[in-house]
């Protein structure tokens, strides 16, 4: 098996066979051990695990290693596991064995597939019990090696498909057999739901087969058994092997109803699955006292105190409450499960049995969330239990929002039970319970001043509290503010009443020095935040029946933002800002944005609006509210700038106002397009940002070099809003590049003297800045208009180039190649100015300019790249090398890929520009080793990029490097098909097809010998190898269903095949005779259809006919794995 850093493992067999099992311990290990040998071989394993000194564990390690790793040893390991008294003998022979049959599945016979499948039914039959007894900790990976076995040859016959008879037989012996058939049988429903990675398909298929198959008889077993506990048929008189064996059967309920029924491999991050997707042919399910009988093994287990069959009982019931609803045959079905459902919970929540156990408190909210999730409204008003629930989980849930630092994230689900009623409530009006309005307006009362809590214990540094503050956890804050903004819209003017009197009282007190400054920072940042929440959720949606006799929203929105304004001119004249209330403030703005947006559409649409927002903040129009957000965003970018989060939130805050696209739909339901963009061009603090735009009042330009990241967001934002202004007006241009002129022009003439004048401290912060600012700039160039400006503002000299501006850049390089902070910003400066997006570089057909422009390109690769290769001293590799190294190849790849350059020209007129930088990059490429590749893939995927452009167009240059280096180029497109990366392993595939299509038309040209053709053939005979790889694992991944894209591993492969074709047949052979005997003849028969139809050339209809061909082949191999 082999597994790369970042790529695929491939279970295929590899071309050579494996060597004889290594021999260790002393004495050679073939099959059957004497007991010296046995002893000795335990005294490792007990070192392994147990050792006494690292030297010692070592030793071990490195004696037993070679038994896990070779499939030859698996007899050895399998006397271990049969004659053993060691428990940590065991537990390697089991975990050994079960790493061997995993990867090489395809080297065990079917004779001794059986053999061990028998064998370890045997073993668990004759010592299961005693092992529990004496070793608890053995029993587990026996049972996960079984399980593995059965999974892995299911596909194989029915013969191996017989594991109900089997475990069967464990069910009708002793109570520690019966725990061990059921945990056989959990085992064996967590190893069959099929999971991301090698062998994908086939597990799949494994699993959906299980489904069909045992699953259904696992799970009516599991219910049987359950059934028998509660009426008192099964009686155990050991309590604590009771204990054990409820706790097993109830798992493995769990597991069943958990299975992955549509084998569609969820995301495992979330511990939500939506809807129970049951075959309907699991009638077992619809008998009506299943819930009650889940409650009833809930209260028996809290009874005994066994809070882990309790959590179990639970959440069985949370994956019933989500069975899907095509499941039940009638509607009167569901509605007597949700009955059930509701009169369970209702005991559990009058009694409140076993919820002093956090795992159980967590598990009934999930289970109240996942009732109302499933059901609408109306369903849930239906029942008889309705009043008598709804009262009991209003009663829950404001008992704990008075508790709240108990089980706080449990809490999300009882108030999104709630959230989630809010709409209905809206929408059925005068139909809609009437108390479920004022129960949503109490909770929602509940939670605000649970927030203010947390906020004054969160202030105090002596607290005790194992709780998450959401004030400093992004995720969870958003999570619990989507909660509130759903829960205020019910009665949104009370709420933000509520919220404004506690505002005006805590504002009252932080200013008459009542309370202590971090807990009236705490919880005017909670106020803001909440305040952000409630007009974000109320800025586009109807209002509910309460509203109508309150002031109008947009009323309520004005006053709540009238006074977040106030606060904010307050806070602003502070010198020591608070970062919190800071970031709030952003969030708030980012909500009101939303708001402004919309009135701004009333305005434009219906000019007689009686009141507006403008109005009530007691402003002139809705211009000068947008007023209010720009003022803070310059008022940040001002004096907050040493808070680097709050820097980048306004700046983000700043461009979504300038490249912010909104559809509003006015009270007439019209959509009108509103660009606010346009909107911000009319308001004086834009207007004098982009007039002063590099003025030192704006201290975050100048802060830090590390801010140089933001100093691109701005003038990005700020190029946007540039060229929506002035369109191609050059002079406008001119006028505001003016400070990036300054800076240019004095570092021009500083290079005029040499590298040595550049290379001064004075120089470093100005030139970095440039490239940052230009970048920004070259950002905002969407079209070719801006685009001619800027590249006209940078080329002004294009007659006589070497003293246009631009050049700067290389000279800047040739002063600083070896300082990665100016480096990096250079050249993704010159990465970006040098791409050609959405066709914005188009010069005039008798214009110089798109070879200027691609050999400026070649100037700063061959001024970076040369010196970078020659140093070998560094202190961070990634930083001062391999990112240099990614982004020139991603600039280069730019250049040429750019469209606006005609290469032919270069070598017509002997200009070297292109040779000598696609060498130069080549080179760069090899600096690289295949295993620092893999490692920093993220940074160097440029490096892919360029080689598929690099092959595609200029093959003949490639050619030119020694076969040796071209092998070495090979091996990493080898790595790359690997790759978990689609982009980088389908640029692979694409260079591959390169190359082949290359050899095979030098190879098939027969009428001349030239240069290209003598070295095709040179590297063929000296070098055969390396493609003869890339054909191997090409075959491995379409034979183990590994790559995703057949279309683009057929196009490479034909030519490969067709290249090599004695050694395809070889291949051919060996893949045909590592399988079993039985499997041969089919195999050989799919190899045959493969090539079938095939003709001997690489014609796009070949190519199509192969395509077709290696899709069929794909999908009926896999058959036999």
């Amino acid at each position: 098996s082999r597994q790369t850093q970042t790529g695929r493992p491939l279970l295929a067999p590899s071309l050579p066979p494996p060597g004889p099992c290594v021999e260790r311990a002393g004495h050679g290990l073939k099959g059957a051990m004497d007991p010296n040998q046995l002893a000795q071989l335990e005294g490792f394993c007990n070192a392994l695990y147990n050792a006494k000194s690292e030297a010692e564990r070592a030793q071990a390690h490195q004696t037993l290693l070679p038994l896990v790793q070779n499939p030859q040893c698996m007899p050895q390991l399998q006397f271990v596991l049969a004659h053993t008294s060691s428990p940590h003998a065991l537990i390697f022979s089991a975990t050994g064995l079960m790493k061997l049959i995993t990867s090489h599945w395809t080297c065990v016979s079917d004779q001794q597939k059986e053999e061990m499948r028998n064998f370890l039914f045997d073993y668990l039959a004759k010592n299961g019990p005693d092992l529990y007894r004496s070793a608890p900790m053995g029993v587990s990976p026996v049972v996960r090696l079984l399980c593995r076995v059965i999974k892995l040859a299911w596909l194989e016959g029915p013969q191996y498909q017989n594991v109900t008879e089997r475990v069967g037989q464990f069910l009708s012996s002793s109570p520690l057999h019966w725990v061990l058939g059921l945990e056989i049988y959990t085992d064996l429903t967590t190893d069959m739901q099929p999971s991301v990675g090698p062998s994908m398909s086939r597990f799949r298929r494994t699993a959906l087969s299980f489904r069909d198959t045992a699953l259904p008889t696992i799970f009516t077993i599991a219910l049987q058994t359950l059934q028998q506990v509660t009426t008192g048929q099964i009686a155990v008189a050991d309590k604590n092997e009771e204990r054990r064996l409820m706790k097993q059967v109830l798992q493995l309920a769990c597991n069943c109803l958990s299975f992955d029924f549509m084998g569609t491999i969820p995301d495992e991050t979330s511990d939500e699955q939506s809807t129970v997707m049951v075959p309907h042919s699991w009638n077992m399910l619809r008998d009506e006292g299943i819930p009650k009988l889940f409650f009833d093994l809930f209260s028996r287990s809290c009874s005994y105190h066994w809070t882990e069959c309790a959590k179990f009982c639970l959440q069985c019931l949370v994956l019933l409450a989500a069975l899907r609803r095509s499941f039940f045959q009638k509607e009167e079905d569901r509605t007597k499960l949700l009955g059930s459902m509701m009169q369970g919970t209702t005991g559990v929540l009058a009694s409140k049995m076993g919820l002093q156990d956090h795992g159980c408190y967590h598990e009934l909210c999930r289970l109240l969330g996942k009732i109302n999730a499933t059901h609408q409204l109306n369903e849930l008003c239906a029942t008889e239990q309705f009043q008598v629930w709804i009262e009991q989980v209003y009663s829950f849930t404001m008992d704990s929002l008075r508790h709240w630092e108990v089980m706080p994230n449990s809490k999300h689900y009882l108030l999104g039970f709630w959230a989630s009623m809010v709409n209905p409530v809206i929408v059925l009006a005068e139909k809609a319970p009437k108390a479920l309005e004022v129960y949503i307006q109490q909770i929602t009362l509940a939670y605000v001043e649970s927030r203010l809590f947390m906020a004054e214990a969160s202030a105090d540094p002596n607290n005790s509290f194992d709780w998450d503050d959401p004030l400093q956890d992004e995720v969870l804050r958003a999570e619990q503010l989507e909660v509130l903004s759903n829960l205020g819209r019910c009665r949104y003017q009370d709420t933000a009443q509520y919220i404004m009197k506690h505002f005006e009282e805590i504002s009252r007190l932080g200013q008459q020095g009542a309370m202590p400054q971090p807990v009236f920072e705490n919880k005017m940042t909670w106020l803001v935040y909440m305040m952000g929440a409630l007009v974000g959720g109320h800025a586009s949606t109807k209002t509910s029946r309460s509203d109508t006799e309150c002031a109008p929203t947009h009323v309520v929105n004005g006053e709540l933002a009238g006074r977040i304004f106030r606060l904010v001119n307050l806070t602003d004249q502070q010198a020591a800002p608070s970062e919190g209330l800071e970031l709030a403030y952003l969030y708030f703005l980012e909500q009101f944005r939303k708001v402004y947006i919309g009135e701004h559409a009333k305005q434009v649409v219906q000019q007689q609006v009686s009141e507006r927002l403008a109005t009530v903040l007691g402003l002139e129009d809705e211009n000068a509210v947008l007023g209010l957000l720009i003022n803070k965003i310059g008022k940040n970018l001002q004096q907050r700038f040493g808070l680097e989060l709050v820097v980048k939130r306004t700046l983000a805050l700043f461009h979504e106002l300038a490249a912010g696209i909104n559809i509003v739909h006015t009270s007439d339901r019209s959509p009108h397009l509103i660009v606010s963009g346009r909107l911000l061009l009319k308001n004086d603090m834009v207007k004098y940002i982009l007039s002063n735009h590099a003025s030192p009042q704006f201290g975050f330009l100048t802060h830090s070099l590390q801010y140089g990241k933001y100093r691109t967001m701005y003038y990005h934002t700020l190029g946007k809003l540039l060229f929506m202004d002035i369109r191609d007006n050059r002079e406008a241009f001119e006028k505001f590049m003016e400070p990036q002129s300054q800076i240019l022009n004095t570092l021009w003439q500083q290079s005029c003297q040499g590298p040595a004048a550049l290379r001064q401290d004075t120089c470093k912060g100005p030139l970095i800045g440039l490239c940052r600012d230009l970048r920004g700039i070259g950002l905002a160039c969407t079209g070719c208009e801006p685009y001619g400006m800027l590249f006209d503002w940078l080329v002004d000299n294009p007659k006589n180039p070497g003293s246009s501006r631009v050049t700067l850049f290389s000279r800047a390089l040739d002063a600083w190649w070896d300082d990665p902070e100016v480096t990096t910003p250079l050249l993704k400066f010159m990465a970006e100015f040098v791409y050609n997006k959405a066709q914005r570089i188009t010069f005039d057909q008798s214009s110089p300019n798109g070879i200027l422009l691609f050999r400026e390109a070649s100037t700063i690769l061959v001024t970076y790249g040369t010196r970078i290769l020659q140093r070998t001293q560094f202190r961070d590799l990634y930083v001062e090398k391999y990112k240099g190294i990614g982004v020139c190849l991603d600039m280069f790849s730019h250049a040429l890929h750019g469209n606006y350059t005609n290469f032919g020209v270069f070598e017509l007129y002997s200009d070297n520009s292109l040779s000598k930088s696609m060498l130069l990059a080549l080179q760069m490429c090899l600096a690289v080793p295949l295993q620092e590749l893999t490692a920093y893939l993220k940074a160097l995927k440029p490096y892919y990029y360029f080689l598929e452009l690099a092959t595609r167009s200029h093959m003949s240059q490639v050619m030119e490097l020694e076969p040796v280096m071209l092998t070495t180029l090979i091996q990493s497109v080898e790595e790359g098909l690997l790759s978990f990366e689609n982009s980088v392993s389908m640029q692979c595939c694409a260079t591959v097809d390169n190359i082949i299509s290359y050899f095979y038309q030098q190879c098939s040209n027969k009428s001349r010998s030239t240069p290209e053709q003598e070295r095709v053939r040179r590297f063929l005979s000296e070098a055969p190898q390396a493609l003869q790889k890339i054909l191997h694992v090409m075959l491995q991944l379409v034979m183990t269903g590994e790559f995703f894209s057949t279309w683009s591993i057929s196009r490479p492969l034909l030519g490969l095949v067709l290249l090599h074709e004695n050694y395809y047949l070889q291949l051919k052979d060996q893949l045909v005779a590592s399988q079993i005997e039985e499997r041969r003849a089919k195999l050989r028969g799919y190899f045959d259809d493969l090539m079938n139809g095939v003709e001997n050339n690489l014609t796009t209809k070949n190519k199509d006919h192969f395509t077709r061909n290696l899709y069929n082949f794909a999908q009926v191999v896999r058959t036999l794995s």
